[in-house]
């Protein structure tokens, strides 16, 4: 192997290796509930935000079975908080939940924590669900 060629291939491999965290940043774990619908809503406990963590979760996904997809619940501030349809309003494939944004895999749509579309294709923001508060709980209204 010639000195040009050796270059280039650790060259490569230099940006390659540089290029893991940046990816492996979009992996980040995202707290799970599961719930049972009664009354034509779901109860999240305030807690699911708090438990197990130093500083409160931003968003935690919440399943209930008879449900397509799940739903992204926000905290935007101490009782503040948006639920979101995970069904990208694209083509319908469930869109990735992160801490500050929701991002479909399969053409690349992005959404904000209040399920405003920030990138395309998609043109039509997320379907929202009307959300309470009590001291202890969140509720989300189907």
């Amino acid at each position: 192997m010639d000195r040009k060629t050796f270059l280039k291939l650790a060259g490569s491999s230099c940006l390659a290796i540089a290029g893991v965290p940046i990816l492996l940043s979009g992996c980040t774990s995202v707290h799970r509930v599961n719930t049972i619908a009664r009354d034509n809503r779901l109860t999240v406990s305030k807690q699911e935000f708090i438990e197990g963590v130093e500083k409160p979760r931003e968003v935690v996904l919440v399943r209930e079975l008879s449900l397509a997809f799940p739903i992204a619940l926000y905290r935007l501030s101490a009782d503040d908080y948006m639920a979101l349809w995970m069904e990208c309003t694209h083509q319908g494939c469930e869109v990735n939940a992160q801490p500050h944004y929701l991002v479909c895999p399969c053409h690349g749509s992005e959404f904000d924590a209040k399920g405003n579309v920030v990138q395309g294709p998609a043109e039509t923001n997320l379907k929202n669900f009307k959300v309470n508060t009590d001291h202890e709980n969140i509720f989300i209204y189907l």
